[in-house]
């Protein structure tokens, strides 16, 4: 219960003004708890998703496979990791929800500590507080919703504007973070695998220029190739005639520790010829962001490009020869 009047509390008293101030900082840290709560929980969920796609990539390697075969423990963290990635949507779903919660809450706060009277009010209209005067409880003296928003009316448009602004700018300042991060983990995905690409094409350029001139498979000090590099995405080597890229960083899913290989070998017994076998991983996340590896330093086929208004003409004539199959002949 909220004393009525305002003029005659003095002291510490809890008057309507000071009572929606209060409930409102209550509500703004209840709203920052949910949003502490989304931030450590997406972290959490990020490790949780890279060490569920090192673990299946582990148990996709041949090792992996025999371990599965062979030791019963293995098998149940298989199934468990199974399970764990059956979880993850529905764990990103609720990190939504956690965040909608936080910016409502939030919002409301803004409102009760800008426009602490007005919401007073609808505290008491909802039935959470009750007016008090004297000791006594008024009975007759409830608010309703209608004239809540013809109150509303009477409020100056400047202190609607402060509260509205700071709300419209902390969705938007969130959502352009997040828009933000985004674009970036996007870029660097991108960035990664142009590298990866032009690392790898580099390495069957100077394979197929050696072949060329001798007939036979080159290692790094042949090829003029380092044995060894690294940059921030990936680490790089050269043994005999396989090269790998392994990555340093997750990449949109696809986990640190992920190899890309290409085995060169000289196949034939008179005529000799080169044989590159590019091994990309078998993650799904990872062949999603690299669809194209074992396309890389292929020539390309040609292909007849046809005019469109040309494909456009020929099937409205294959149409019309369709129709006129399907009338009945007249006699």
């Amino acid at each position: 219960m909220i004393e009525r009047d305002d003029e005659t509390q003095s002291g510490f008293g809890l008057t309507p003004v000071r009572t929606a101030r209060l409930i409102a900082a209550l509500v703004a840290l209840t709203g920052m708890v949910f949003l502490f709560l989304e931030r450590m929980l997406s972290a959490v969920l990020e490790m949780a998703n890279e060490g569920v796609q090192l673990g299946l990539t582990r148990y996709d390697s041949f090792t992996g496979r025999m371990a599965l075969q062979n030791f019963a423990e293995d098998r149940q963290l298989f199934k468990m990791l199974q399970d764990t990635q059956g979880l993850l949507p529905s764990a990103e779903s609720a990190l939504t929800v956690f965040l909608v919660i936080a910016i409502v809450l939030l919002a409301i706060a803004v409102v009760g500590l800008a426009l602490p009277k007005f919401f007073v009010h609808i505290l008491v209209a909802i039935k959470l507080l009750k007016w008090e005067s004297d000791g006594y409880e008024e009975v007759g003296e409830e608010t309703s919703f209608r004239e809540i928003l013809t109150n509303i009316g009477e409020i100056p448009l400047k202190k609607l504007a402060i509260p509205v602004a700071v709300i419209i700018v902390f969705v938007v300042g969130f959502a352009g973070i997040r828009s933000c991060q985004e674009s970036a983990k996007l870029a660097s995905v991108e960035s990664a695998v142009e590298e990866l690409e032009q690392h790898t094409l580099d390495y069957i350029k100077a394979q197929k220029a050696y072949f060329g001139r001798t007939k036979t498979v080159g290692g790094p000090k042949a090829l003029q190739l380092p044995d060894t590099s690294s940059t921030d995405y990936f680490e790089y080597k050269i043994t005999g005639a396989r090269f790998s890229a392994i990555s340093r960083v997750p990449l949109e899913g696809c986990p640190a520790g992920t190899k890309w290989s290409i085995y060169s070998e000289a196949k034939g017994v008179f005529s000799k010829e080169l044989a590159l076998y590019r091994q990309p991983p078998k993650t799904p996340a990872c062949i999603n962001i690299t669809p194209n590896y074992k396309n890389i330093g292929r020539p390309e086929k040609a292909k007849k490009v046809e005019d469109p208004k040309v494909k456009d003409q020929k099937s409205k004539d294959s149409t019309d020869k369709d129709q006129k199959a399907k009338e009945p002949e007249k006699k």
